[in-house]
Protein backbone atom coordinates (compact mmCIF):
# COMPACT_ATOMS: atom_id res chain seq x y z
CA UNK A 1 0.00 0.00 0.00
CA UNK A 2 1.37 3.42 -0.99
CA UNK A 3 0.28 5.75 1.81
CA UNK A 4 -0.08 9.51 1.41
CA UNK A 5 1.10 11.87 4.14
CA UNK A 6 -2.50 12.93 4.78
CA UNK A 7 -3.39 9.28 5.50
CA UNK A 8 -0.82 9.06 8.29
CA UNK A 9 -2.51 11.71 10.42
CA UNK A 10 -5.67 9.61 10.62
CA UNK A 11 -3.88 6.42 11.70
CA UNK A 12 -3.71 5.42 15.38
CA UNK A 13 -0.38 5.35 17.22
CA UNK A 14 1.43 2.12 16.41
CA UNK A 15 -0.32 1.57 13.06
CA UNK A 16 1.96 0.41 10.26
CA UNK A 17 2.33 2.21 6.94
CA UNK A 18 4.50 2.16 3.83
CA UNK A 19 4.94 4.25 0.73
CA UNK A 20 7.07 6.43 -1.52
CA UNK A 21 8.05 9.90 -0.32
CA UNK A 22 10.23 12.80 -1.44
CA UNK A 23 13.19 13.69 0.79
CA UNK A 24 12.96 17.38 1.73
CA UNK A 25 15.82 17.16 4.23
CA UNK A 26 18.00 14.50 5.85
CA UNK A 27 20.35 14.58 8.84
CA UNK A 28 22.62 11.95 10.37
CA UNK A 29 22.41 12.26 14.14
CA UNK A 30 23.77 10.24 17.05
CA UNK A 31 22.21 8.59 20.07
CA UNK A 32 23.77 9.23 23.47
CA UNK A 33 25.55 5.92 22.96
CA UNK A 34 27.20 7.28 19.82
CA UNK A 35 25.23 5.09 17.46
CA UNK A 36 23.96 6.97 14.36
CA UNK A 37 20.34 7.39 13.28
CA UNK A 38 18.55 9.29 10.49
CA UNK A 39 16.15 12.19 10.86
CA UNK A 40 14.28 12.89 7.61
CA UNK A 41 11.66 15.35 6.45
CA UNK A 42 9.51 13.51 3.90
CA UNK A 43 6.70 14.80 1.71
CA UNK A 44 4.24 14.18 -1.09
CA UNK A 45 1.62 16.44 -2.63
CA UNK A 46 -0.63 16.12 0.46
CA UNK A 47 1.84 17.29 3.09
CA UNK A 48 5.10 16.88 5.01
CA UNK A 49 6.22 14.96 8.09
CA UNK A 50 9.37 14.20 10.08
CA UNK A 51 10.46 10.57 10.40
CA UNK A 52 13.23 8.79 12.30
CA UNK A 53 15.20 5.73 11.23
CA UNK A 54 15.98 5.04 14.83
CA UNK A 55 17.89 1.75 14.58
CA UNK A 56 19.54 1.31 11.17
CA UNK A 57 21.64 -1.83 10.62
CA UNK A 58 25.24 -1.36 11.74
CA UNK A 59 26.49 -1.73 8.14
CA UNK A 60 23.94 0.69 6.64
CA UNK A 61 25.37 3.55 4.54
CA UNK A 62 23.42 6.52 5.88
CA UNK A 63 25.19 8.95 3.55
CA UNK A 64 23.43 7.48 0.50
CA UNK A 65 20.20 9.33 1.28
CA UNK A 66 20.18 12.89 -0.03
CA UNK A 67 17.78 15.80 -0.31
CA UNK A 68 15.84 15.40 -3.55
CA UNK A 69 15.73 11.59 -3.47
CA UNK A 70 12.53 9.60 -3.62
CA UNK A 71 12.59 6.82 -1.03
CA UNK A 72 10.43 3.85 -0.14
CA UNK A 73 9.83 3.59 3.60
CA UNK A 74 7.86 1.43 5.98
CA UNK A 75 7.32 1.91 9.67
CA UNK A 76 4.75 2.70 12.32
CA UNK A 77 3.04 5.89 13.45
CA UNK A 78 4.38 7.73 16.48
CA UNK A 79 3.96 11.28 17.80
CA UNK A 80 6.47 13.52 19.55
CA UNK A 81 5.27 16.60 21.44
CA UNK A 82 2.02 16.49 19.49
CA UNK A 83 3.65 16.26 16.05
CA UNK A 84 3.61 13.24 13.75
CA UNK A 85 7.04 11.55 13.90
CA UNK A 86 6.90 7.95 12.64
CA UNK A 87 9.62 5.42 13.37
CA UNK A 88 10.92 3.70 10.25
CA UNK A 89 11.89 0.04 10.05
CA UNK A 90 12.93 0.18 6.39
CA UNK A 91 14.16 2.84 3.99
CA UNK A 92 15.70 2.51 0.55
CA UNK A 93 16.16 4.67 -2.51
CA UNK A 94 13.42 4.19 -5.08
CA UNK A 95 14.06 3.66 -8.76
CA UNK A 96 12.27 6.08 -11.16
CA UNK A 97 10.00 3.40 -12.60
CA UNK A 98 8.69 2.34 -9.18
CA UNK A 99 6.51 5.35 -8.42
CA UNK A 100 4.21 7.77 -10.16
CA UNK A 101 5.39 11.38 -10.24
CA UNK A 102 1.81 12.61 -9.77
CA UNK A 103 2.05 11.49 -6.14
CA UNK A 104 4.43 14.39 -5.55
CA UNK A 105 3.20 17.19 -7.81
CA UNK A 106 -0.53 17.50 -8.45
CA UNK A 107 -2.21 18.86 -11.57
CA UNK A 108 -4.77 21.68 -11.63
CA UNK A 109 -8.21 20.19 -11.02
CA UNK A 110 -9.58 22.39 -13.82
CA UNK A 111 -9.18 21.44 -17.49
CA UNK A 112 -5.96 22.92 -18.89
CA UNK A 113 -7.42 23.11 -22.39
CA UNK A 114 -10.62 24.84 -21.27
CA UNK A 115 -8.70 27.34 -19.15
CA UNK A 116 -6.35 28.16 -22.01
CA UNK A 117 -9.32 28.71 -24.32
CA UNK A 118 -10.70 31.18 -21.76
CA UNK A 119 -7.35 32.96 -21.70
CA UNK A 120 -7.30 33.28 -25.49
CA UNK A 121 -10.83 34.70 -25.37
CA UNK A 122 -9.65 37.31 -22.87
CA UNK A 123 -6.79 38.26 -25.18
CA UNK A 124 -9.27 38.57 -28.05
CA UNK A 125 -11.36 40.97 -25.93
CA UNK A 126 -8.48 43.46 -25.56
CA UNK A 127 -9.15 46.41 -27.85
CA UNK A 128 -5.89 48.32 -27.46
CA UNK A 129 -3.93 47.19 -30.57
CA UNK A 130 -0.50 47.46 -28.94
CA UNK A 131 -1.45 45.43 -25.87
CA UNK A 132 -3.29 42.87 -27.97
CA UNK A 133 -0.27 42.39 -30.25
CA UNK A 134 1.99 42.05 -27.21
CA UNK A 135 -0.21 39.34 -25.70
CA UNK A 136 -0.37 37.50 -29.02
CA UNK A 137 3.43 37.45 -29.25
CA UNK A 138 3.46 35.41 -26.03
CA UNK A 139 0.36 33.26 -26.29
CA UNK A 140 0.53 32.43 -30.00
CA UNK A 141 4.07 31.15 -29.45
CA UNK A 142 3.84 27.35 -29.07
CA UNK A 143 7.14 27.00 -27.20
CA UNK A 144 6.16 29.62 -24.61
CA UNK A 145 2.64 28.21 -24.24
CA UNK A 146 4.01 24.71 -23.61
CA UNK A 147 6.07 26.09 -20.72
CA UNK A 148 3.28 28.32 -19.40
CA UNK A 149 0.65 25.57 -19.26
CA UNK A 150 2.74 23.25 -17.09
CA UNK A 151 4.21 25.86 -14.75
CA UNK A 152 3.03 26.12 -11.13
CA UNK A 153 2.30 29.51 -9.60
CA UNK A 154 4.05 28.63 -6.35
CA UNK A 155 6.27 26.07 -4.66
CA UNK A 156 4.17 25.52 -1.54
CA UNK A 157 1.81 28.36 -0.60
CA UNK A 158 -0.66 28.64 -3.49
CA UNK A 159 -1.38 27.03 -6.88
CA UNK A 160 1.51 24.62 -6.28
CA UNK A 161 0.54 22.31 -9.12
CA UNK A 162 1.08 21.72 -12.82
CA UNK A 163 -1.17 24.26 -14.54
CA UNK A 164 -1.20 26.41 -11.42
CA UNK A 165 0.12 29.50 -13.21
CA UNK A 166 -2.67 29.32 -15.78
CA UNK A 167 -5.28 28.82 -13.04
CA UNK A 168 -3.92 31.72 -10.97
CA UNK A 169 -3.66 34.00 -14.01
CA UNK A 170 -7.27 33.40 -15.02
CA UNK A 171 -8.51 33.92 -11.47
CA UNK A 172 -6.65 37.23 -11.14
CA UNK A 173 -8.09 38.30 -14.50
CA UNK A 174 -11.64 37.52 -13.33
CA UNK A 175 -11.15 39.61 -10.20
CA UNK A 176 -9.68 42.46 -12.26
CA UNK A 177 -12.65 42.37 -14.65
CA UNK A 178 -15.00 42.86 -11.71
CA UNK A 179 -12.90 45.74 -10.37
CA UNK A 180 -12.73 47.42 -13.79
CA UNK A 181 -16.53 47.24 -14.17
CA UNK A 182 -16.95 48.91 -10.77
CA UNK A 183 -14.26 51.59 -11.14
CA UNK A 184 -14.79 53.20 -14.52
CA UNK A 185 -11.61 55.28 -14.39
CA UNK A 186 -9.48 52.15 -14.69
CA UNK A 187 -7.98 51.36 -18.10
CA UNK A 188 -9.53 47.91 -18.46
CA UNK A 189 -7.26 46.77 -21.31
CA UNK A 190 -4.12 47.77 -19.42
CA UNK A 191 -5.32 46.03 -16.26
CA UNK A 192 -6.23 42.80 -18.06
CA UNK A 193 -2.94 42.77 -19.99
CA UNK A 194 -1.05 43.30 -16.72
CA UNK A 195 -3.05 40.53 -15.05
CA UNK A 196 -2.23 38.10 -17.87
CA UNK A 197 1.47 38.99 -17.90
CA UNK A 198 2.19 39.70 -14.22
CA UNK A 199 3.69 36.28 -13.39
CA UNK A 200 5.02 35.02 -16.72
CA UNK A 201 8.58 35.04 -15.36
CA UNK A 202 7.57 32.00 -13.33
CA UNK A 203 8.05 29.86 -16.46
CA UNK A 204 11.79 30.33 -15.77
CA UNK A 205 11.55 30.54 -11.97
CA UNK A 206 10.21 27.03 -11.36
CA UNK A 207 11.26 23.59 -12.52
CA UNK A 208 8.94 20.60 -12.05
CA UNK A 209 10.10 17.02 -11.52
CA UNK A 210 9.20 14.93 -8.50
CA UNK A 211 8.91 18.26 -6.70
CA UNK A 212 8.61 21.95 -7.55
CA UNK A 213 12.06 23.51 -7.38
CA UNK A 214 13.22 27.10 -7.74
CA UNK A 215 15.81 27.50 -10.49
CA UNK A 216 19.11 29.31 -10.02
CA UNK A 217 17.76 32.09 -12.26
CA UNK A 218 14.66 32.29 -10.08
CA UNK A 219 16.71 32.46 -6.88
CA UNK A 220 19.02 35.18 -8.22
CA UNK A 221 16.53 37.34 -10.13
CA UNK A 222 12.96 36.48 -9.11
CA UNK A 223 9.87 36.41 -11.29
CA UNK A 224 9.00 40.12 -11.00
CA UNK A 225 12.23 41.14 -12.69
CA UNK A 226 12.11 38.25 -15.17
CA UNK A 227 8.51 39.05 -16.11
CA UNK A 228 9.44 42.68 -16.80
CA UNK A 229 12.46 41.64 -18.84
CA UNK A 230 10.38 39.22 -20.94
CA UNK A 231 7.65 41.83 -21.51
CA UNK A 232 10.16 44.56 -22.42
CA UNK A 233 11.80 42.24 -24.98
CA UNK A 234 8.44 41.55 -26.65
CA UNK A 235 7.41 45.22 -26.55
CA UNK A 236 10.53 45.98 -28.59
CA UNK A 237 9.03 43.80 -31.34
CA UNK A 238 5.77 45.78 -31.48
CA UNK A 239 6.20 48.72 -33.84
CA UNK A 240 5.14 52.04 -32.36
CA UNK A 241 4.36 50.69 -28.88
CA UNK A 242 3.79 53.88 -26.81
CA UNK A 243 6.52 54.60 -24.27
CA UNK A 244 4.02 55.74 -21.62
CA UNK A 245 1.98 52.54 -22.02
CA UNK A 246 5.14 50.45 -21.62
CA UNK A 247 6.04 52.27 -18.40
CA UNK A 248 2.55 51.81 -16.97
CA UNK A 249 2.47 48.11 -17.82
CA UNK A 250 5.92 47.42 -16.39
CA UNK A 251 5.00 49.37 -13.25
CA UNK A 252 1.98 47.11 -12.73
CA UNK A 253 4.21 44.04 -12.95
CA UNK A 254 6.98 45.44 -10.74
CA UNK A 255 4.56 46.52 -8.01
CA UNK A 256 2.11 43.61 -8.00
CA UNK A 257 3.32 42.19 -4.67
CA UNK A 258 2.01 45.38 -3.16
CA UNK A 259 4.64 46.12 -0.51
CA UNK A 260 8.42 46.34 -0.29
CA UNK A 261 8.46 43.66 2.41
CA UNK A 262 6.56 41.32 0.08
CA UNK A 263 9.23 41.64 -2.60
CA UNK A 264 7.94 44.52 -4.72
CA UNK A 265 10.70 46.95 -5.75
CA UNK A 266 7.95 49.55 -6.23
CA UNK A 267 4.70 50.30 -4.42
CA UNK A 268 1.57 50.50 -6.63
CA UNK A 269 1.14 54.09 -7.84
CA UNK A 270 -1.61 53.82 -10.47
CA UNK A 271 -5.21 52.62 -10.42
CA UNK A 272 -4.34 49.60 -12.52
CA UNK A 273 -1.32 48.71 -10.37
CA UNK A 274 -3.21 48.85 -7.08
CA UNK A 275 -6.11 46.84 -8.53
CA UNK A 276 -3.71 44.16 -9.78
CA UNK A 277 -1.84 43.99 -6.46
CA UNK A 278 -5.02 43.42 -4.46
CA UNK A 279 -6.41 40.95 -7.02
CA UNK A 280 -3.19 38.96 -6.88
CA UNK A 281 -3.14 39.01 -3.07
CA UNK A 282 -6.80 37.99 -2.82
CA UNK A 283 -6.46 35.03 -5.17
CA UNK A 284 -3.19 33.78 -3.71
CA UNK A 285 -4.39 34.08 -0.10
CA UNK A 286 -7.79 32.40 -0.60
CA UNK A 287 -6.26 29.63 -2.75
CA UNK A 288 -3.51 29.20 -0.16
CA UNK A 289 -6.14 28.72 2.56
CA UNK A 290 -8.11 26.30 0.38
CA UNK A 291 -5.10 24.15 -0.53
CA UNK A 292 -3.94 24.00 3.11
CA UNK A 293 -7.41 23.00 4.32
CA UNK A 294 -7.61 20.22 1.75
CA UNK A 295 -4.09 19.02 2.54
CA UNK A 296 -4.69 19.01 6.30
CA UNK A 297 -8.30 17.92 6.60
CA UNK A 298 -8.98 16.01 3.37
CA UNK A 299 -12.75 15.54 3.35
CA UNK A 300 -12.96 16.37 7.05
CA UNK A 301 -13.88 19.50 8.94
CA UNK A 302 -12.50 21.50 11.85
CA UNK A 303 -9.18 23.18 12.52
CA UNK A 304 -5.93 22.76 10.62
CA UNK A 305 -2.52 23.15 12.16
CA UNK A 306 -0.97 26.63 12.13
CA UNK A 307 -0.07 27.64 8.59
CA UNK A 308 3.66 28.40 8.45
CA UNK A 309 3.24 31.42 6.12
CA UNK A 310 -0.14 32.83 7.15
CA UNK A 311 0.71 32.27 10.84
CA UNK A 312 -2.76 31.08 11.89
CA UNK A 313 -4.63 27.79 12.10
CA UNK A 314 -7.57 27.71 9.67
CA UNK A 315 -11.15 26.65 10.41
CA UNK A 316 -13.38 24.98 7.82
CA UNK A 317 -16.78 23.35 8.24
CA UNK A 318 -18.14 23.53 4.68
CA UNK A 319 -18.00 21.40 1.56
CA UNK A 320 -15.45 21.83 -1.21
CA UNK A 321 -17.16 22.81 -4.42
CA UNK A 322 -14.95 23.24 -7.44
CA UNK A 323 -17.83 23.74 -9.91
CA UNK A 324 -17.22 25.04 -13.39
Amino acid sequence: MDSFVRDLYSLPIGAEFSGYFFVENVEIRKHRTGEPFLRLILSDRTGTFTALWWKPPKDADLTQFQKGDVVYVSGHVEYFQGSLQPKLKEIRKAEPGEYSSDKFVSVSRYSIDEQFTELLELIESVKNPYLKKLLELFFYDDDFVELFLKTPAGKTIHHACIGGLLEHTLSVCEICETVARRFKSIDRDLLIAAAILHDIGKVHEYRVGTSIEITTEGMLLGHLYMSCEMVAEKIAQVEGFPRELKVKLLHCILSHHGKYEHGSPKMPKTLEAVALAYADALDSRVKGFEEFIERELGAGKGWTRRHFAFEVPIYFDGEFNYGE
